[in-house]
């Protein structure tokens, strides 16, 4: 009987956590990412569980936006300029070979990819402004972005 509960419970943590992905800028957790669908409505949205970082975010919530801000109480905003939320979405979305979007005339963003990963540059006025890799596991889910310049991490946990 002992047994089953605890294979029960087991089963049920993991479970809890199969989703979860941890969020990290420049270096510090920052909290937990309960689901990417968010994605599609241009945002993020982690729970600060880091002690640290609720410290001195003093925030339940840490919201990482492209375009507008969401309408979300308690919460730390901060505005992707690299374009760290598109390259995640087209990555995990698409994955393609090799493309080059036009996100206006003085600004693109170039994907490779291939099964295990997608690399990624943001372009600016003839400048590198985001510079990164998505990589995949051997089914093609999602396993972690790595963005180098605005320091931005996100793996599943």
């Amino acid at each position: 009987m002992l047994k089953t509960v605890l294979i029960i419970l087991l089963a049920t943590f993991l479970s809890a956590n199969a989703n979860n992905y941890s969020v990290k800028f420049k270096g510090v957790t920052l909290g937990e990412i309960e689901s990417l669908d968010t994605l599609k409505l241009n945002y993020l949205k982690a729970k600060v569980t880091s002690r640290i970082a609720k410290f001195f975010i003093r925030k339940d919530y840490f919201i990482f936006f492209a375009e507008k801000k969401p309408d979300i109480k308690d919460a730390k905003f901060k505005r992707d300029k690299n374009m760290v939320l598109y390259a995640f979405y087209k990555s995990i979305t698409q994955k393609p070979k090799h493309k080059v979007y036009k996100i206006n005339d003085t600004k693109t963003m170039t994907l490779n990819c291939d099964d295990k990963e997608c690399k990624f540059i943001y372009n600016s006025k003839g400048r590198i402004k985001g510079r990164g890799i998505v990589t995949f596991d051997d089914k093609g889910e999602f396993v972690k972005l790595k963005e180098e310049i605005a320091s931005v991490e996100i793996s599943k946990i």
